[in-house]
């Protein structure tokens, strides 16, 4: 089943320049130069101690751009790095903003260059009102366009480089802002700096990516196009995953995973589906905090129990998605997934991918997967598909994740420590 497309009105908005390819990082500098005479440079930290880093920032000098100011950046951004930032960049007299590293340090830039202009939302109490800012709907907002932005992504799967919400950590809990404003003016997305990204990461990645396609999918039904977009994403990225863990330095395959993640993080795959339909993305969000996990880690221990209580249509199921929106799914992905069932079929993957396919493999009690429901209620229980739901949902949705997953054997290996909330890094650097 799919939607009227007489009966569809939804809001469109793709105004990112993307250069995209192999060797596109060569333009860094022309296409700054493009955007404004003297940026502020927001860099992750460690990329900035990598030979990419220090390359990237020479272009800037070679093609006569000096930076305005350089901030570097250290994992998940506060309020109060942000406000700094904001500040650094009005100090400096920067006329744009350029962000290098992943999606905390993006997301640091596309803030700092809208509140650059817009002071007042540097204000705590506006951050106050809830997890969600969702300015496009606020009419008392008033924004101003912020400064022309220009990103770069050195890691996978961020999709910060083509849409229009930033996050930040702000009393100890994610906050969300969307709005058009935040849309980056340009992007170079260049396959070739992820070359020495560790595959592990390339994996998490890729599920974050996976996950992005398939929960928006499964929520509800959109336009026939779309599906068949989000289909086709949805087995090419399983199939490149394969790859990646087949062959680690297949570059092709971390190529083609990179076309996934940039189509992906435009609106394409959402057009005529619910703005906040990615229910994933808030039930892993309390992992993320709490456990300190990659975003594709956290979300990998929870896809099989997603899709068991989608497919059981009880409880929580049906604010997670469609029992009949699965099973389409199962029967368009089972050529290429070699199984009848999706559920089944990742469940495999992920273990054999070296990713947890439970809480249990987390290490996660039962008083822990609790702790978590709790939080995840407190943040997002009045956001979209979510609004509404009882704790009670949540704690038996958060309780059966702990079971293993059908099908799966799992060879979950914890990743190598990374530092709090940081993105997982390529060598080196992101």
């Amino acid at each position: 089943m799919t939607a009227n497309p007489s009966a569809v009105a939804t809001d469109w908005q793709v105004p990112t320049l993307v250069a995209f390819g192999v060797g596109r990082a060569a333009e860094f500098g022309p296409r700054a130069a493009a955007l404004g005479s003297a940026p502020a440079v927001l860099i992750d930290a460690r990329v900035a101690e990598t030979d990419v880093g220090r390359d990237l920032l020479a272009r800037l000098s070679a093609h006569r751009v000096p930076a305005a100011s350089v901030t570097r950046v250290a994992g998940v951004p506060t309020l109060g790095d942000v406000q700094a930032a904001a500040e650094a960049v009005t100090l400096a007299g920067a006329d744009a903003v350029i962000g290098v590293g992943g999606g905390s340090t993006m997301d640091t830039a596309k803030l700092a260059a809208l509140l650059a202009v817009n002071p007042r939302w540097r204000d705590a109490e506006r951050w106050r009102a809830g997890p969600l800012l969702d300015l496009d709907a606020d009419r008392e907002a008033r924004l101003r366009p912020g400064l022309p932005t220009l990103l770069l992504p050195t890691t996978t799967a961020t999709g910060s480089e083509l849409n229009s919400v930033a996050a930040l950590v702000f009393e100890g809990r994610r906050r969300l802002m969307i709005t058009g404003r935040l849309a980056p003016t340009s992007a170079v997305i260049d396959p070739a700096l992820n070359a020495t990204l560790p595959a592990r990461a390339v994996l998490e990645g890729g599920v974050e990516t996976l996950a992005r396609i398939l929960c928006p999918y499964l929520a509800a039904p959109a336009l026939g196009v779309t599906d068949a977009l989000a289909e086709a994403l949805a087995a090419r990225c399983v199939i490149a995953l394969d790859r990646v863990h087949a062959a680690p330095v297949d570059l092709e395959a971390r190529a083609e995973l990179a076309w996934i993640v940039a189509v992906s993080a435009t609106q394409l795959v959402a057009l005529g589906r619910g703005r906040y339909d990615h229910v994933l993305w808030y039930l892993q969000d309390p992992l993320c905090t709490m456990l300190e996990l990659a975003k594709g880690t956290a979300m990998a221990s929870l896809l099989p129990a997603y899709l068991a209580a989608i497919r059981a249509g009880a409880s929580i199921g049906p604010r997670l998605g469609d029992p009949d929106r699965l099973r389409r799914l199962d029967r368009a992905l089972a050529p290429a997934l070699g199984r009848a069932s999706l559920a089944e079929a990742l469940a495999e993957r992920l273990a054999t991918w070296g990713l947890p396919v439970c809480l249990a493999d987390l290490e996660v009690a039962s008083g822990d997967a609790e702790r978590l429901a709790r939080a995840c209620h407190e943040s997002w229980h009045a956001t979209g598909r979510l609004s509404g739901a009882e704790l009670s949902e949540l704690e038996a949705f958060f309780r059966g994740a702990r079971e293993a997953a059908p099908s799966a054997s799992p060879s979950f290996t914890p990743a190598a420590a990374t530092s709090p909330g940081a993105e997982i890094q390529m060598k080196g650097g992101e």
